[in-house]
């Protein structure tokens, strides 16, 4: 089986991350295929719903690949190169033109995160998981990313967030914001289906209109804006040759805790 499937009944498609052994976590294969089906996706107008979701009881998703992150954290530049197709991927996925929901059944971290935020609903078996942890390699969050987190949690809990890497438990998750329901593991799969059927029992012209109205209006930057957003980008790339990124990465290769300055 591929490691990304893409399949479609009817008004439904379920893309599916399909590497349970790995915990789903993404190669940059995998992102790649992710950004076609979202392009496939894009092209299809009999769609309404689309159900983001992982194979396996343990993880949705729990980051990048540690062969391929291993690679990464030897050589910056594919690093930073890296969160090209990251980004491709996820900026894709937000802007598909109808309902998506993220079913959430384990640990969600890293990319897991980054995809579940890109959808519009999140609903998460009760012992799932969830962190950000770009401060522990000595990196940060990207913009875009870091914008949907604060639009989800607001400006405190983000902080709390993003400094700290910390985890935090379903119940938490879903009190803060981040996730929209909480539900038994048994009743995931229904969950997700009566979400589903309500999206589908409503206008998908209005739920498409609605969804571009609001990111429009999340999307409005002043000039003052414009200029601290190419701040932070050249923040985001040089963090990948920073000394702090370097200590991060031997860390997370030796195994040991990070000795940052």
């Amino acid at each position: 089986m591929s490691t990304v499937t893409l399949n479609i009944k009817g008004k439904v498609a379920y893309l599916s991350l399909n590497r349970a052994h790995k915990y789903n976590a993404l190669t940059q294969d995998m992102w790649h295929a992710i950004a076609q089906a979202c392009d496939s996706l894009m092209q299809d107008r009999t769609v309404r719903v689309l159900v983001l979701k992982a194979e396996g009881q343990k993880a949705f998703c729990a980051g990048a690949d540690i062969q391929e992150l291993h690679e990464m954290l030897a050589n910056p530049d594919a690093f930073s190169a890296s969160n090209q197709i990251v980004q491709e991927a996820q900026q894709k996925l937000a802007a598909l033109p109808f309902a998506t929901i993220a079913q959430i059944n384990g640990v969600c971290v890293g990319g897991g995160m980054g995809l579940a935020m890109c959808c519009d609903f999140r609903i998460a078996v009760n012992d799932a998981t969830f962190a950000i942890t770009p401060s522990k390699l000595g990196l940060l969050y990207s913009l875009a990313d870091t914008k949907r987190l604060v639009d989800l949690v607001g400006l405190p809990r983000a902080k709390e967030l993003l400094y700290l890497g910390k985890k935090i438990n379903a119940d938490t998750a879903h009190h803060w914001g981040l996730i929209t329901q909480v539900v038994e593991r048994a009743s995931l799969s229904e969950a997700t289906e009566a979400l589903v059927q309500q999206i589908l029992s409503v206008s998908g012209y209005s739920v498409s209109g609605t969804k571009r109205s609001l990111q429009y209006l999340g999307e409005m930057p002043s000039n003052d804006a414009l200029d601290n957003e190419a701040r932070l980008l050249r923040l985001f790339d040089d963090a990948f040759h920073g000394d702090d990124f370097k200590e991060g990465a031997a860390a997370f290769t030796q195994k040991r805790p990070a000795r940052f300055s």
